[in-house]
C-alpha cells in the first residue's frame, strides 16, 4: 500500500500522525483515519512527526491488555494463566513487534564485532540468546502481573506500556543511528517539537493513571523506566555504536519488565 501524502489541515495531520503510530505499534487497520486524498497519495509517511502520540497509543494498549486480565480474573481464571493470556493478547495486538526486537538484539550481542552484531540482528532466524530473552521477559511480566491485585495490575499494565513507548522517543534523542536504514533513518533527525509533546503527554498520562496510587508511585515508575532506558542505551552504544529498530524494541520490553517488577515491590 502506498503511503499517504502529508495532510493540509490540523485535524487531518493529527489523524495522519495517529495512523502512522497505530500502523507501527499495532496491527489495527488505520485506513479509516485517512482521507481519500491521503489514501491515494504516494508521499512518505511522516513517521518522525508521529512520535508525539506513541506514549498515548502505548497507554491504550496497556489499558486494553489490563482489561483482558481483569475480565479473566472476574471469570475466576487463576492469576498466572490470566496474566499469560493477557500477554498473549498483547502480542497479537502488537504483532510481537517489540519482542522481535528484543530477540534480535539478544542474538546480536553474541557477535564478536560491531559489524557482526548488526549482521546477526538482520537475520530473521532466532538463536538461543533470543529464545532465552523472550522466555525470561514473558516470565517476568506474567509473574509480575499475576502477583498484583487485579485493579492494580490494570493500572500497572497501562503505565508500563505508556513508559515503554516513551522510551522509544528518548533513545533516538540520545544516540546516533547504528546504520543508515530502517526505522533509524525515518527517525533521524528526530523532530524536537513532537518529541517534547510526546514526553509531556507520557508524563501526564502516567500521573493520571497512577494518580490514585500517590505521586511517589508515579515518580518511581518514571525513574525505573529511565534506568531501563539508560541500561539499554549504554549497551547499544558500546556494542553497536548507536540504536536500531531492534534496540528500540528491546528497550520497550525491558522497560515493561522492570516497571511491572517495580509495581510488585510497591504493592
Amino acid at each position: 500500500m502506498s503511503p499517504p501524502a502529508p495532510a493540509e489541515s490540523f485535524g487531518a495531520r493529527l489523524r495522519l500522525d495517529l495512523a502512522c503510530g497505530l500502523s507501527l505499534l499495532t496491527r489495527l487497520p488505520v485506513g479509516w483515519l485517512l482521507s481519500p486524498a491521503q489514501r491515494a497519495s504516494t508521499a512518505l509517511w511522516p513517521m518522525g512527526r508521529s512520535i508525539w502520540c506513541w506514549p498515548l497509543i502505548g497507554a491504550a494498549i496497556g489499558a486494553v491488555v489490563g482489561a483482558v486480565f481483569w475480565l479473566l480474573r472476574l471469570g475466576h481464571v487463576a492469576a498466572l494463566p490470566a496474566a499469560g493470556l493477557a500477554l498473549a493478547f498483547q502480542c497479537v495486538l502488537t504483532g510481537g513487534l517489540h519482542e522481535d526486537g528484543l530477540a534480535d538484539m539478544a542474538d546480536g550481542c553474541g557477535g564478536a564485532t560491531r559489524e557482526r552484531r548488526l549482521e546477526i540482528m538482520r537475520d530473521s532466524r532466532i538463536g538461543s540468546y533470543g529464545v532465552m530473552a523472550l522466555g525470561l521477559s514473558l516470565l517476568v511480566r506474567a509473574s509480575a502481573v499475576a502477583a498484583l491485585p487485579a485493579e492494580v495490575a490494570v493500572l500497572a499494565l497501562a503505565v508500563s506500556a505508556c513508559l515503554a513507548r516513551a522510551v522509544l522517543l528518548v533513545l533516538p534523542a540520545c544516540l546516533p543511528p547504528a546504520r543508515p536504514d530502517g526505522l533509524a533513518r525515518s527517525l533521524n533527525p528526530l523532530p524536537r517539537g513532537p518529541l517534547w509533546v510526546g514526553l509531556a503527554l507520557a508524563g501526564v498520562s502516567v500521573v493520571a493513571l497512577a494518580g490514585e496510587m500517590t505521586v511517589l508511585i508515579s515518580l518511581s515508575a518514571v525513574a525505573i523506566a529511565l534506568a531501563a532506558c539508560g541500561l539499554v542505551g549504554m549497551a547499544a552504544r558500546r556494542l553497536l555504536g548507536g540504536y536500531t529498530g531492534d534496540v528500540l524494541g528491546a528497550a520497550a520490553v525491558f522497560t515493561e519488565c522492570l516497571v511491572l517488577a517495580g509495581f510488585t515491590a510497591l504493592f
